[in-house]
């Protein structure tokens, strides 16, 4: 980490423990031994990352913050994580037999990926995969039954459209001075080709049978193995590892955007400098909970309201600040450090709180070619 960041982590200030007020009678350290304490304890990683630490929340005074308006309303600030369901869609001409398994390992994947992205999981698959899910025109979305009946704020609803298996078998090649006989006791080449598409789409409670979001994924994956046979025979369990193995790298790429929409959201509620350095920290409604821990990035965004010429509002948000979780880290809110004379715009009380997106480097170059596979829309 450059030099530049670690001063940056070194504004900050941080403590497992909730900070409470001293026992009655103690005796208080002068304010000078509590701004150095809250100065000591430089944690030096091993990627060469300083960050400090807060032993003393008292030596931060309390800065007023300015609102934002309109301000969150109190359902908004207590709804800081999305509780997701996944379900299936009818798949046009395609056997439901044959679906069972891709449908499982499906909600499977999204269930993971929707638990990772720090979201609620309601009636989660169970290990054999084998149980039955909504099906149909998601009547449970419709305008004001959403929550009643799914009791969540997002349904994952996946629907195949293809899912194909065919195989080419090529001669063997023949040497000049090879006999038609020589040639035909050598094995061809079998290709195995399998063609996966599907959509996942997210429909938000009480916003009808309207997708507000759709993932398109059409991937295909092939083997090549030698046979003497012209028909390409190929076992059962060989070609339904082809199946799992194609599908499972079709769905790794909407990972980051239908993760980055199901992270929990918080607020900005206090802020606090401390005495006599700038050193900020600003609390924020996330905490362990919602998969906050210390050092996580996080991001503060601003958000902005508007109506459609239809008449329905309209929100955006974009990012205006970025802090580190300090070590200050309680169960529904935490303290994050952050230098306010970097942000874009001055953080105000009300203030989205996002995590930042956890994403990996070998994953991405080791991954496949999403913009191939992915559509969305």
């Amino acid at each position: 980490m450059s030099k530049g960041m670690a001063d940056d982590l070194g504004r900050s200030a941080r403590s497992d423990r909730p900070t409470t007020g001293a026992p009655s009678g103690a005796r208080r350290a002068p304010t000078g031994a509590r701004v150095a304490a809250a100065l000591i304890g430089v944690l030096v990683g091993g990627f060469g990352c300083a960050s400090l630490r807060v032993a003393d929340l008292d030596a931060f005074e309390t800065i007023p913050m300015d609102r934002i308006l309109p301000y969150p309303t109190k359902e908004e600030m207590r709804k800081r994580s999305y509780e997701v369901v996944v379900v299936d869609r009818p798949a046009d001409s395609i056997d439901r037999a044959t679906l069972d398994k891709p449908r499982a390992q499906v909600r499977r994947r999204l269930e993971r990926l929707a638990a990772q992205a720090g979201a609620v999981v309601i009636a989660p698959s169970r290990r054999d995969g084998n149980e039955a899910r909504t099906e149909g025109d998601l009547e449970g979305l419709e305008e004001g039954e959403g929550e009643d009946a799914l009791g969540a704020d997002y349904a994952l609803a996946a629907r195949f459209a293809t899912l194909g298996h065919d195989s080419v078998w090529a001669k063997p090649s023949r040497f000049p001075w090879q006999s038609v006989e020589d040639v035909s006791q050598k094995p061809g080449i079998c290709t195995h080709s399998v063609q996966v598409s599907l959509e996942v789409q997210v429909f938000e409670a009480g916003q009808g049978d309207h997708a507000i979001r759709t993932y398109a994924l059409d991937h295909s994956g092939q083997q090549k193995n030698k046979d003497l046979d012209p028909a390409c025979a190929i076992a059962p369990v060989t070609l339904e590892v082809l199946f799992e193995n194609t599908l499972d790298q079709a769905l790794s790429c909407i990972e980051g955007p239908l993760g980055a929409m199901l992270l929990p959201r918080g607020h900005v509620v206090g802020h606090r400098r401390a005495l006599e350095a700038e050193r900020h920290i600003y609390r924020v409604t996330l905490g362990a909970a919602h998969g906050i821990e210390f050092g996580d990035e996080v991001e503060i965004r601003r958000e902005q309201r508007a109506t459609s010429p239809s008449g329905e509002p309209m929100r955006s948000e974009w990012v205006i600040a970025r802090g580190v979780v300090s070590d200050q880290v309680e169960s529904k809110a935490s303290w994050i450090a952050l230098d306010p004379a970097k942000a874009e715009s001055t953080i105000l009380d009300g203030d989205v709180v996002r995590p930042r997106q956890k994403s990996g480097l070998l994953t991405s170059l080791s991954g496949p070619n999403c913009s191939r596979i992915l559509e969305e829309r």
